[in-house]
């Protein structure tokens, strides 16, 4: 377990000077980082903090914030030719840093900004902390930028990155980095941690970002479930709601809808090769939709195959 293997890293002090926390989005790879930092820079040395230390309390505080969407505080901005830049998260904590996309990409103002930072020397803690997430939306410019800085680190920082897309990765950069799998939640920790039931834990697939989602948008799982089951005029109202969604809750109706199709897969052996094709043109349309492709000729298409 990833926990164990880092605890090992902190009590033994060897830690490398860039991680890269990997797997499913909501698999808890921020929220370890978060963790992992506080252990780092605990005053009393203790493995993933001591809790009460003045350290511990910065940490303790940034990630309630962040995680509770109360960032707006913790927002720093430079200027750039004349223009206000957004650059990374930073609470009362001098020596940890938390890089995250403006808009949706991470920019390279905001990578030289990290190494501004990393050029000075611890202000609280013995050593300085930056966590950049959702690495793998770095432009080529900002990968490159800080693929330089993790060439030649400095002796007292450490990097963490997290990512859901290990594959976007500059390859360089995973060389220069100690990856850490994390697999995701077990079901009974998703029931657990987001309040949901044993249908909703399944379909989180591990992600526990996915089940609060989930939870909060039962109208998802229903269009989903119906979905299968409709024809004619019941598809086309079922395809002109979803068409109603914005992008981050039509993702959301298609990974359910794809989990869906993958127990009906195993339970309708006799109709495997039909639900194949069927996952095979969803996956076409998750990956258009990101690039903003309307999923109604797609859907149309996978309701014609069932």
């Amino acid at each position: 377990m990833e926990k164990v293997f880092l605890e090992k890293l902190q009590k033994t002090r060897r830690v490398p000077s860039g991680l890269l926390f990997y797997g499913k989005e909501g698999s808890g790879k921020t929220k370890r980082a978060f963790e992992f930092a506080k252990g780092l820079l605990c005053k009393e040395g203790v493995p993933w903090g001591c809790g009460e230390c003045v350290s511990c309390k910065h940490v303790s505080e940034m990630e309630r914030k962040f995680f509770s969407g109360e960032t707006q505080e913790l927002k720093v901005y430079g200027e750039a030719e004349g223009k206000k830049t957004f650059l990374y998260l930073m609470g009362e904590h001098p020596d940890l840093i938390l890089v995250v996309p403006s808009g949706n990409f991470i920019k390279i103002d905001q990578i030289r900004a990290i190494k501004d930072f990393v050029s000075l020397k611890p202000a609280l803690s013995g050593r300085k902390v930056v966590i950049v997430d959702d690495a793998h939306t770095m432009t080529n410019q900002s990968a490159n930028a800080l693929l330089k800085t993790l060439e030649e680190p400095p002796p007292d920082t450490t990097f963490i990155l997290t990512t859901s897309r290990r594959s976007a990765i500059l390859p360089t950069i995973l060389s220069r980095t100690f990856q850490v799998e994390f697999k995701g939640f077990t079901k009974e920790e998703i029931k657990k941690l987001a309040g949901v039931d044993e249908e909703l834990a399944s379909l989180s697939g591990g992600s526990l970002k996915k089940a609060k989602l989930l939870k909060e948008n039962p109208e998802v799982v229903k269009l989903a479930e119906d979905f299968l089951s409709l024809s004619g005029e019941g598809i086309l109202r079922a395809i002109s709601e979803f068409e109603k969604w914005d992008t981050e809750k039509r993702k959301l109706f298609l990974d359910v809808l794809e989990e869906l199709l993958s127990r009906r897969a195993l339970e309708e052996k006799h109709r495997a090769e039909e639900y194949e094709r069927a996952l095979e043109r969803l996956k076409l349309l998750k990956d258009g939709l990101s690039r903003g492709l309307s999923g109604s000729l797609g859907l149309t298409y996978i309701s014609s195959l069932l």
